[in-house]
């Protein structure tokens, strides 16, 4: 099983209904952004910014994901308002790492926040994917006045194993362990303390959010030996929590692309970049 198949397999969700837009999963990966470094707790992060002007959007890359493969179409293409900015987390991508070790969730939000102070990136609108979406609530907790706004793209729900492993048998929930374990190996980034360090989380009441999460079955997990039953919990889970993550605010916008999978930058870039405007469009005038 390829390394980014494992990678993506444990945080899929869903919701409710939108069109969207069909684009080639299979065009070619846009040129590498111009990155630049930061040196952020002995760790070289890599990040790069395009555009100008308010608000700054910072991309928040998945679970053992690199900016440029979760990102790198939407980058190349977006066409503004504002500034757009994504960013390695340390070990990941072009980011080195000086002492590789996991590293709890408030330290991934404390090392965004190191990052964006370093360069400027006050009161943005994040982006997170995947498990980018602990990282951009724990964030958004510790750094209120930092967050102007979020769009969750297909983010995980930390209710979204426990469930699962009610629902799944033996066999199959060993599978979802294994690959859980080998995540926490390979890439330093524990889904499981991130799920749970979310608990009882809140956001800035008011706070503009929209919720997008894919319609697509997420069917390359079927290759570490999930069961069709197994499948079917894994699809009706994903489908149930996504307006828990809508209610963290007031001031939400929940929606499901039917057409796109869960790396909305293969699929449909240009819905997320059309989301991003509707999103900036809704934030309180400065």
């Amino acid at each position: 099983m390829k390394a980014w198949a494992i990678a993506i397999a444990v945080s899929c969700l869903a919701a409710m209904p939108i069109m969207a837009r069909d684009k080639p999963a299979s065009s070619p990966m846009p040129p590498e952004p111009h990155w630049q470094f930061s040196d952020i707790d002995a760790n070289r992060i890599a990040w790069s910014c395009s555009g100008k002007g308010k608000p700054t959007v910072i991309l928040i890359a998945g679970l053992g994901l690199s900016a440029q493969g979760t990102f790198g179409r939407i980058y190349r293409t977006y066409d503004g308002p504002g500034r757009l900015c994504l960013y390695d987390r340390a070990g990941m991508g072009k980011s080195t790492f000086a002492d590789p070790k996991t590293r709890t969730l408030g330290q991934l939000a404390d090392e965004l926040h190191d990052l964006s102070r370093a360069n400027g990136w006050g009161h943005a609108v994040l982006v997170p994917h995947s498990f980018g979406g602990f990282i951009a609530r724990a964030y958004a907790q510790k750094y209120p006045d930092a967050v102007s706004g979020i769009l969750f793209l297909d983010v995980a729900q930390e209710d979204y194993l426990p469930r699962l492993k009610a629902d799944m048998d033996a066999r199959d929930w060993g599978i979802m362990e294994q690959l859980l374990a080998w995540n926490v190996r390979t890439f330093h980034e524990d889904y499981v303390q991130g799920q749970e360090a979310v608990r009882g989380m809140t956001l800035k009441p008011g706070l503009p959010i929209t919720v997008l999460t894919r319609g697509l079955p997420y069917t390359a997990i079927k290759a570490a030996g999930i069961s069709d039953k197994g499948m079917d919990a894994y699809e009706k889970e994903h489908r149930a929590l996504p307006a828990r993550v809508a209610a963290l605010s007031r001031n939400s916008e929940h929606r499901v692309a039917p057409h796109s999978a869960h790396l909305f930058d293969e699929t449909d870039p240009g819905l997320v970049i059309d989301e991003i405007k509707r999103l900036i469009g809704r934030l309180p005038k400065q």
